[in-house]
């Protein structure tokens, strides 16, 4: 198993298999960027990306703000700048074998509006607030977001969101495709667990499987990729993953023979 360092300042995990959860860990300034965090968050997320029994990474802020982006009030800002690699931090939400998940819980913006896009899902509390707040401040982006944003959302209303750099609210992220839930703020704790435990319950070699197919989709032919997808089905039908895809289904034939089939 990869060990995770016990000597983490910006950045929290706690792992409950097959679940981990990474939180940036700044309360006090509403978990805004320093160039420590880039760097631990790129560390712990290269580690879990090597964990087999974790099907789900999710991502959230602690306290009542996600990641509003960099301190810019006036005497905080720090010339220190991250190293260079841990800027894949995107990269490897985006790519690494687990289910990434934004679980939103505040304000979100800059570079936590880059890596809430890197995510694979985003799950918003009511009271989330969403600006990509990198031209205000004099900079183009980071942390793959030109990547990122348009292949979410398409290049029209990437460039809106980038150029405009408009502030918006979570019901209007979920309108235009942002997140993928909403949840009251007052049930944001029993919602969002709610919502882990499902995702839990999943085979955590299915959602890996199907995590993977989605990646090798993006730089495949539809040909290659069918291929590949039916190859990887069919692993689950044979030798010793049979048994338990087998159960799996005789487990739901028996739940829908209960409660009939979904109409």
């Amino acid at each position: 198993m990869t060990a995770l360092r016990t000597d983490l300042e910006t950045v929290s995990v706690h792992v409950a298999a097959p679940v981990a959860r990474v939180v940036l860990d700044r309360p006090a300034d509403h978990n805004t960027v320093t160039a420590r965090m880039v760097e631990e968050l790129h560390e712990v997320l290269s580690r879990l990306a090597q964990r087999p029994e974790l099907s789900t990474v999710v991502l959230t802020g602690a306290g009542s703000t996600f990641c509003p982006g960099a301190d810019v009030r006036p005497g905080r800002s720090t010339r220190e700048v991250p190293a260079p690699e841990s800027y894949q931090s995107a990269r490897l939400l985006h790519e690494m074998p687990q289910l990434t998940v934004a679980a939103i819980n505040g304000g979100c913006a800059g570079a936590g509006f880059a890596w809430a896009a890197a995510c694979d899902l985003r799950i918003a509390s009511s009271r989330a607030r969403f600006a990509s707040a990198f031209l205000p401040v004099g900079v183009s982006g980071e942390l793959g977001i030109g990547w990122t944003l348009p292949r979410l959302l398409g290049a029209a209303r990437a460039n809106e969101l980038l150029f405009l750099a408009d502030r918006f609210d979570a019901e209007t992220a979920a309108r235009i495709g942002f997140v993928a839930r909403v949840v009251p703020d007052a049930e944001w704790a029993e919602g969002l667990d709610r919502i882990v435990a499902e995702l839990a319950g999943r085979d955590t070699e299915a959602v890996r499987g199907l995590k993977r197919n989605l990646v090798d989709a993006r730089t495949m032919t539809l040909g290659d990729y069918v291929e590949l997808e039916g190859a990887r089905h069919r692993e689950r039908f044979t030798g010793a993953a049979a048994e338990q895809t087998y159960a799996r289904l005789e487990a739901q034939a028996a739940t829908l023979r209960r409660h009939g089939a979904p109409r």
